[in-house]
């Protein structure tokens, strides 16, 4: 009988800390995400839809990575291309800018990177090229 109640306390235990693993992994994936500017897909969907005119969208990837496919009117900028401090610093300051990437990691940077030289209204699609393609929005080649 006390060998039973080891048991299940050992179980109802082992499954708690399971419970608390998980949920802070959630956690902390969520306040990933939570970083000022971040935008969803169908966030950046609906900006792109209602601003096209004033809206600079920058892809962050390589070059062969945007001939693979990029969003609609989007600009290449490689983020690891060599001269991307150089090129953003051109940028207008106050020029609304969408940054993107494949997975959201790079273009994180590369926001980061912006707001340091003063860029005033940096947004993030923080899923990437994979989380816009996943939600079936167009590309073009």
């Amino acid at each position: 009988m006390l060998a039973n109640n080891m048991k299940n306390t050992f179980y109802v235990s082992f499954l708690l800390a399971i419970l608390l693993v998980l949920s802070l992994n959630v956690s902390i994936s969520a306040q990933e995400k939570a970083q000022p500017g971040d935008l969803s897909v169908k966030e950046a969907s609906e900006l792109i839809k209602k601003h096209p005119d004033d809206l600079l969208i920058l892809d962050v990837r390589t070059p062969d990575e945007y001939r693979e496919g990029h969003i609609a009117n989007a600009r290449n900028m490689d983020f690891f291309g060599g001269r991307f401090d150089q090129d953003v610093s051109e940028l207008p300051k106050e020029q609304k800018i969408l940054l993107y990437c494949r997975s959201g990691k790079r273009s994180a940077g590369a926001a980061e990177i912006l707001r340091e030289t003063g860029h005033k209204n940096v947004l993030h699609l923080h899923e990437g090229l994979e989380g816009w393609q996943k939600a079936g929005l167009p590309v073009e080649k």
